[in-house]
This record gives C-alpha cells, sequence and structure tokens, in this order.
C-alpha cells in the first residue's frame, strides 16, 4: 500500500488540477450534452437526430446526464474521471507484467501527463471513454479471457467510429499468433456487442443510421490541416513519438504494440477529416509499451534504474508548463452566468447560433432552438443539410437571439461582429442589434462571444 501512495498522489494532482478549472467552454462537450436531455425527452438519435458516429457515446451521455442531476459543469468533469480510471488500469497492467513499481507508476506518469491527455480531457466528447473501454479489452486480452476483450473493444468503436484501429490491432495480433479459437471467439464476441448496441436503431432508423455515419462521416472534407496535426502531436508529446517509431521497430519482440502503431498511421494517413483529439486511440497502447523501451535501453545501455523515469520527468515538467500557460484556460467561459442571465432577461422565443456554445445555452435558458436546429455545425450548411438564409431569415421574422462568434483586436483596428459562415451576415447585421458581446479565449482568431437581439 505504501507503494501505492506516488499514484493516489498523481492521481490527485491531476484531479484538482481539473476540478480547480471546471467550467463550460466552448466545446463539442455541449452537444452531446444538450443530446442527452432530448434523447430522455423521447427523440431517437439518427431517427430524429443527426449523429454522424456510433450509438454509444450518446447512451453513456444520457447515463451521466442522469446520475450527475442535469449539471452540465459536472458532466465536463467525467471525462477527468475516466483518466483515473485508464490511468490506474495502466499502472495495474504494466505492474502486472513487470512487478516492477518504478515502471509502472512511470508508465501511469506518461500517460496521465502527456499533453494530449491534459489538453483533451478539459472536454468529455467520448474520446477517453472510448480508450477506457479500449484499456479494458486489452486487460483482458493480458488475463487470456478473450471473450470480454472482444466485447471491450467492441463498445471502443461503438463509442467513436475512429477507434478503428484498436480493434484491427487485436483481430491480426491474433490472427499472427494463429490462436484461431481465441480469434474465433474475440470476433463473435465483438459483433455480437456491436449488434446489440446498433439494434435498436438498425430497427427504428436503419437508412438514416448508414447515411448519417457513412454518408456524412466518410465524405466530408478535412476541417484542419493534416500535417499540422501531424506535427502539433510530435511537438507536444515527442516521447510519445519515440514510443510509437520505437514499436514499430520493435515488431518482432511485440507484434501487439507494433500493430496498433501501425494501424493508427494507416487511420492517420487515410482518414480526411482528422482531429487531434482523435489521436487519443493510439495513447493508452504507445504508454503501455514503455516498459519494453525502458528495458530494451537500460540493458542495452547498462543504465541506472532511474535514468529514464527521471528523463520522463523533465518531459511531464514541461507538458505541465505548457498546459498551465497556454491550453488550462482555452476556451473556458468565464462569464456563462451573465451570457444566461442576459438571455433569460431579453426573453426570446428561440436560439440560433454556433454549434459549440448554442446546445449548453439551449439547455441553461430553457428557451428552444429555432427550428429544432441545436447542432449548427459548419459543414452541415456546406452539404445542404441546413441552409444559412433560411435560417438567419427566419430569426429576424421571430423573436431569435442569435449566438455567433466575433473578432475584436482595436490595435488592429479589427471589429468582426460575425465570424462565423452558418448566417448571412449581411441580413443578421442588417435586423438584428449586438446586446452582449462577452470575451472568451478561443482556438483561431474569434476572442467574443456576441449576441443579438432580432426582435
Amino acid at each position: 500500500m505504501k507503494k501505492l501512495i506516488p499514484l493516489i498522489f498523481i492521481l490527485l494532482f491531476f484531479l484538482i488540477i481539473k476540478i480547480t478549472n471546471l467550467s463550460v467552454r466552448i466545446s463539442d462537450t455541449n452537444i452531446y450534452f444538450n443530446l442527452a436531455d432530448q434523447i430522455l425527452h423521447g427523440k431517437l438519435i439518427y431517427k430524429d437526430i443527426f449523429f454522424a458516429n456510433f450509438p454509444l457515446f450518446s447512451i453513456v451521455s444520457s447515463l451521466y446526464f442522469i446520475l450527475l442531476g442535469k449539471n452540465i459543469e459536472l458532466f465536463y468533469l467525467t471525462s477527468t474521471l475516466e483518466v483515473l480510471a485508464t490511468t490506474s488500469l495502466i499502472y495495474y497492467i504494466t505492474f502486472k507484467k513487470t512487478k516492477d513499481y518504478v515502471v509502472s507508476l512511470t508508465t501511469a506518469i506518461i500517460y496521465i501527463f502527456s499533453f494530449i491527455v491534459l489538453s483533451t480531457s478539459d472536454h468529455q466528447t467520448g474520446t477517453i471513454t472510448a480508450s477506457l473501454f479500449a484499456v479494458l479489452g486489452f486487460l483482458f486480452l493480458q488475463k487470456n479471457k478473450i471473450i470480454f476483450a472482444g466485447i471491450f473493444v467492441a463498445l471502443s468503436l461503438m463509442t467513436k467510429a475512429y477507434f478503428i484501429p484498436v480493434p484491427l490491432t487485436f483481430f491480426f495480433y491474433l490472427l499472427l499468433q494463429k490462436r484461431w479459437k481465441d480469434l474465433f471467439s474475440f470476433s463473435a464476441a465483438g459483433i455480437i456487442t456491436s449488434l446489440l448496441v446498433l439494434s435498436p436503431f438498425l430497427i427504428q432508423a436503419p437508412k438514416q443510421l448508414f447515411s448519417d455515419i457513412f454518408g456524412f462521416s466518410l465524405t466530408r472534407p478535412a476541417g484542419i490541416i493534416k500535417d499540422e496535426v501531424g506535427w502539433f502531436f510530435i511537438k507536444r508529446d515527442p516521447l510519445l513519438f519515440i514510443l510509437l517509431i520505437f514499436n514499430i521497430l520493435n515488431f518482432r519482440k511485440n507484434k501487439f504494440f507494433a500493430l496498433s502503431a501501425i494501424f493508427s498511421i494507416i487511420l492517420f494517413l487515410g482518414f480526411g477529416d482528422l482531429y487531434y483529439l482523435y489521436l487519443n486511440f493510439a495513447v493508452p497502447f504507445i504508454c503501455l509499451s514503455f516498459y519494453q523501451f525502458y528495458f530494451f535501453f537500460t540493458k542495452s545501455f547498462n543504465l541506472q534504474k532511474l535514468v529514464i523515469p527521471t528523463i520522463v520527468f523533465v518531459f511531464v515538467i514541461f507538458n505541465l508548463f505548457v498546459y498551465f500557460s497556454d491550453y488550462r484556460s482555452l476556451q473556458k467561459i468565464n462569464n456563462i452566468d451573465q451570457i444566461v442571465n442576459l438571455i433569460k432577461k431579453e426573453k426570446p422565443d428561440y436560439l440560433y447560433g454556433v454549434h459549440d456554445i448554442t446546445p449548453a445555452l439551449l439547455y441553461m435558458t430553457k428557451v428552444p432552438a429555432l427550428e429544432n436546429v441545436t447542432d449548427a455545425y459548419d459543414y452541415f450548411f456546406t452539404r445542404k443539410l441546413l441552409d444559412k438564409e433560411f435560417l438567419t431569415k427566419r430569426a429576424t421574422q421571430t423573436k431569435t437571439i442569435v449566438i455567433a462568434h466575433g473578432a475584436s483586436y482595436p490595435q488592429f483596428n479589427i471589429e468582426e461582429q460575425v465570424a462565423d459562415e452558418i448566417f448571412d451576415k449581411n441580413l443578421l447585421l442588417k435586423y438584428c442589434k449586438l446586446i452582449g458581446s462577452f470575451p472568451v479565449y478561443n482556438e483561431g482568431v474569434s476572442n467574443r462571444m456576441n449576441l443579438f437581439k432580432c426582435y
């Protein structure tokens, strides 16, 4: 128990970091929170609500929504709790494999204080949920409980479709090992689990399910230049990148981690619209491979036991410094109560606005969405699923408050009240009045949240 104290301290430190900075943010988290509310009011994803992923996280979101008393800030905190659970599992798996406390603790530290986990766990988008399921699948693989491995790997995929490298890794690992019975058990368990998760939606909305997931997601263009995503990962988490390359070179010694690295790279190169947080599908397995990296270099160069952990500690300190200085408050809305109170004071009939905050405001103000548009994602307009001229015109004809991003840089004589392509700007600025402008620390050029009154 004494040797677990450092792990407990690390988990508590991470929890304190997150709790003391808990807030509603400009985030897709708000979409999932609002989605949970709609589901519990009888709406069905795919049939009544557009949903461009597999369905499990919508169910998990609904459970969180109920268990946390419909509190949106606590909903944000669930990703932190998932990180704590995943880190504990990573420590447990590594210790069972190595019987080495130093290596196990270092592995846990690499995961929990990797920059990607530090930054993406400020949001709840289901990515860490899928990581937790994937690590549970690996745990059961190590215990040779193949059916449970298949179940949890399938749950990982059903949570986030871009976790496809995980089931591929497990499948081809068992295939290369020629474990035919295990391969059949794993595949059968995974397929049955996936069908059970999908079955309600296959029965009630089969056409919409395939259209939303495959017709939309597989054909959407890249929102961010992929080279920038890759370079950002390498720059912010060089240790993870080094371990990724080591795993490929170490194919003969450990095929599982090598396959995970290879399929991760294939997805990165092959999937068009890939974002930084998606790379979480590779991170747990990169971290779990650390023990092989550690023992290889410690034995090959006759290093003292704490040399590599000390180097890891330096990387962690750097990650924490960058996170605290530039990213901890990114997209945080410090004045959410002011925005909510302003909307309630104006008593609109509808809200319409940007997808990354409007869903939260819909719930917090209890004002319905204009034309039932709760997720005005930019690409919905380019794909003609939504019409910005029609929606903007409807806003000007009804008692609607419009929420838009803005950009205000007086030092450069820049004052852009509407910085989004989901509105007919000329129509909006002609018929609607700016009633509130709130500073936000956002990604990109926008740094204001602007509210317009169209009545």
